[in-house]
């Protein structure tokens, strides 16, 4: 097995934390979700609430896919969407490619 993917997260209050990929964990959500830092994911990752917004460093965006239709409407809509940062932490998968990405918890609606 790889080594598990970390993440630094800065929390709506300004706290820098590190969180680590654990067991059962496939989408960056559900790793941001079971460490209780603000993203609520009222959908479970289906695409259809954007409650799991996070804001990318601009600098990593072009490491991760693109935004899908259903995803790029989400945010379109959201109040905090920034067209260079924003992307739904359920619509993108754990790997490699994540490993050290900073990010910021979008702040609430």
């Amino acid at each position: 097995m790889s080594d598990p993917i970390s993440v630094k997260v800065t929390t709506r209050e300004g706290e820098q934390r590190t969180v680590t990929q654990g067991a059962g964990h496939q989408t960056l959500m559900q790793l941001l979700y079971d460490e209780d830092i603000g993203v609520e994911a009222i959908c479970g990752g289906c695409t259809s609430c954007a409650t799991c917004h996070v804001l990318v460093d601009p600098a990593w965006m072009e490491k991760l896919p693109d935004r899908d239709q259903a995803e790029l409407m989400l945010l379109q809509y959201v109040e905090h969407y920034d067209p260079e940062r924003s992307r739904l932490s359920c619509q993108l998968e754990i790997g490699p490619h994540l490993d050290g990405m900073p990010l910021v918890i979008a702040p609430e609606e």
